[in-house]
């Protein structure tokens, strides 16, 4: 059972990151870091190893929508409130 889950959780890193926007979380935790959150930073690398747990994917999930909001949005402020949300 042990050696179940174990790949159970392997599949799931590897479907996370292979993920087309993936990339749009990474890039959120690289702007964590170079604003210096870097236990906010290091907390979200813990969500995504264990992407299989639904509380993670919600967490995953709002920080994607955020950056592609983000993406397209006309405010050049939009990283920074992001930033200040994660202060609250």
């Amino acid at each position: 059972m042990e050696s179940t889950q174990i790949n159970q959780k392997q599949s799931a890193i590897a479907e996370f990151s292979q993920h087309p926007l993936s990339s749009l979380f990474f890039e959120y935790i690289n702007i964590l870091k170079q604003h210096h959150f870097l236990k906010e930073a290091e907390d979200l690398l813990a969500v995504a190893k264990e992407y299989y747990l639904p509380e993670n994917r919600n967490i995953i999930t709002k920080i994607i929508i955020e950056m592609q909001k983000a993406a397209v949005s006309d405010e050049t402020n939009k990283f920074k409130q992001l930033l200040e949300q994660l202060q609250n």
